[in-house]
């Protein structure tokens, strides 16, 4: 114990001196971890270390001691978000944070939720990204398949933005070709008590269902029910504006004011397994008796290096679709990507 002490006392005071400063995790067990603390998601703290080429994992609540001064950005269970240090008081077990602006806020562990670190200040210490591509090919028709997808996310202390852009492209002999792309872009506003508000961007092309073009533009107000380690649950509601172009051009452009409910369910505390579901649900107001449906299911395992497999179901439904046009859709994928 003495020696672990010293160890750490010496690793603060060259932290405060030295532009090579390295953090310090201490397991629950006496293991020692030295290096740069990158990110705390999903109840696992990531190091990277300059003797191994793999980042270290360790259970976030095995963590015994902190030693850094370095900033991160926090998100605890309340729905609080906050920017500064942190360190841990092993006496009391708690974690002690500097934030910039409130000063020292004192929490239990199991409270934080997501730590990233923003030391360096640039948009790759805060941005997520994430791009996966999976592709197909049969001698049958000579059949191929393309499909991908790319996400990303910047989220600082009060707001953030994300997107995604999914793309399928089906190609075959004696068959029309298949192009289905998505792409929507969502910027979002954070509130005490885990509230949240966003409006969102949302582009659809699907000529399975001869949809050239659905634009929909939307604004919600929403809260997380559950925000932990293992789960986050949350809903929104608000209203949507959707404009519909069709092939052919000769069928009358649909405009349509719309109620938006969603809600989703994300669990991720089984090991490299992560599950996510979403629906959205669009009761038309200005065309009574419409309801459009939009349901996905992602289920990601997660690689070395920073690589993972994701398969995922996205299905859409309308109860009065243009006359010829089927009225559902789906697409399964399955691709091999890497994020960082």
């Amino acid at each position: 114990m003495k020696i672990i002490t010293i160890y750490l006392v010496f690793a603060y005071i060259l932290s405060g001196y030295s532009s090579f400063a390295q953090d310090t995790l201490v397991a629950k067990d006496g293991t020692v971890l030295a290096g740069e603390i990158k990110e705390m998601d999903r109840g696992t703290v990531s190091m990277e270390t300059s003797y191994s080429d793999d980042d270290f994992t360790i259970t976030w609540l095995e963590v015994k001691q902190i030693v850094s001064s370095r900033s991160f950005r926090f998100t605890l269970d309340d729905g609080r978000r906050l920017y500064g240090t942190i360190s841990k008081d092993t006496v009391a077990n708690k974690l002690v944070i500097i934030d910039d602006k409130k000063g020292a806020v004192t929490i239990e562990p199991d409270q934080l939720v997501y730590l990233k670190q923003v030391d360096g200040g640039s948009v790759l210490d805060v941005i997520n990204l994430s791009a996966d591509f999976g592709y197909s090919l049969a001698k049958a028709n000579n059949l191929s398949t393309f499909n991908g997808s790319l996400k990303a996310d910047y989220i600082v202390n009060r707001w953030g933005v994300k997107g995604f852009y999914n793309v399928v492209r089906n190609k075959q002999d004696d068959a029309d070709n298949t192009n289905r792309q998505e792409i929507e872009i969502t910027g979002e506003m954070f509130f005490a008590h885990d509230f949240y508000a966003k409006t969102s961007g949302n582009w659809f092309i699907n000529n399975a269902q001869n949809i050239k073009l659905r634009s929909s533009y939307s604004a919600s107000i929403g809260k997380y029910f559950i925000h932990t380690n293992r789960i986050y649950l949350n809903t929104d509601i608000g209203i949507a504006y959707t404009i519909e172009d069709y092939i052919p051009d000769s069928i009358t452009t649909r405009k349509s004011v719309e109620g938006k409910f969603s809600i989703e369910y994300n669990m991720f505390d089984i090991g490299d397994l992560s599950l996510f579901s979403k629906i959205d649900l669009f009761p038309s107001i200005s065309e009574p008796g419409r309801l459009r449906t939009v349901f996905n299911f992602t289920t990601k395992y997660d690689l070395p290096r920073d690589f993972y497999i994701k398969g995922s179901i996205d299905y859409q439904y309308d109860t009065k679709p243009v006359e010829g046009i089927a009225p559902d859709d789906y697409v399964y994928t399955f691709g091999f990507g890497w994020e960082l």
